[in-house]
């Protein structure tokens, strides 16, 4: 498995997440396309009657997705949820939503927009033990210091049966492997772990769960990396890139993001 050796510690690593860093600036779309972002989630997340055709292109465009057509309004917990943007529109939805985030500004963000996010780690939140219907962890497993430590709080939080939703940069990504240093996903010094599928499963298995669907995706976020290189007319790189990362990415493996749904078990 791919990790960040040295990494910064504690005391400096809150500088490198600076003002306008995405997870705590609060939601900046307006309002027309706020919803349509919103259908788009609905199209997997609510799935009726001719919405399900388009399930698929919702589970594309969004790391994590969540069916929230139960008997009952799930809970969901979120770790490293940021501003609590996925917390927003699930609490739209019925669902019953607590964030955690290690920056204080992610936690006023998210009161803003009505939802509650403990500032700290999950160890210091204030909950009962299997007291969730879901666990979400979409891009911060990779930012922690102590990935099977948050496992297992998250592991005790969530009641028997319950779901865990994981997405993290792919440690075997074709556009790692092609792209070095450039790729997106690499945002150094931020992420700690470049889990593959095999690594990432067996640490899941380790702390509890049980994975029931791992795979990876790509979309094209990496564009801005071509872009520069087209610019000072270097057009050999990009195209390159493109062709390798285009079939790269049909395996199911070597995508830019991998994605694991798993049941937590006793």
């Amino acid at each position: 498995m791919r990790r960040l050796t040295p990494r910064p510690g504690p005391d400096v690593l809150p500088g490198y997440y600076g003002g306008g860093y995405n997870a705590f600036i609060g939601r900046t779309r307006g309002a027309l396309k706020q919803r349509g972002w919103d259908l788009l989630r609905d199209m997997y997340a609510v799935a009726r009657g001719p919405m399900r055709i388009a399930a698929p292109l919702s589970r594309w465009v969004f790391d994590i997705s969540v069916r929230v057509d139960r008997t009952r309004p799930p809970r969901v917990l979120e770790v490293g949820s940021g501003y609590g943007d996925l917390l927003v529109y699930l609490r739209s939805r019925g669902c019953h939503v607590q964030g955690v985030d290690l920056d204080p500004r992610a936690a006023e963000a998210g009161a803003a927009l009505g939802v509650s996010i403990h500032a700290g780690t999950v160890e210091t939140l204030a909950a009962d033990s299997e007291s969730f219907d879901i666990g979400v962890l979409c891009h911060s497993l990779e930012h922690v210091p102590d990935p099977a430590k948050t496992l297992r709080t998250i592991h005790a939080l969530l009641r028997p049966g319950a779901e865990l939703h994981v997405a993290v940069p792919n440690g075997n990504a074709t556009g790692l492997a092609v792209q070095g240093r450039h790729w997106m996903h690499l945002s150094f010094p931020l992420h700690f772990w470049f889990f593959d599928r095999a690594t990432l499963v067996e640490l899941l298995e380790r702390c509890g769960f049980k994975p029931s669907l791992a795979y990876s995706t790509s979309r094209w976020h990496q564009l801005g990396a071509w872009l520069g290189p087209l610019r000072r007319g270097d057009i050999v790189r990009p195209t390159r890139e493109v062709c390798a990362i285009a079939f790269g990415s049909l395996s199911p493996s070597s995508g830019d993001v991998l994605r694991v749904t798993a049941i937590r078990v006793p």
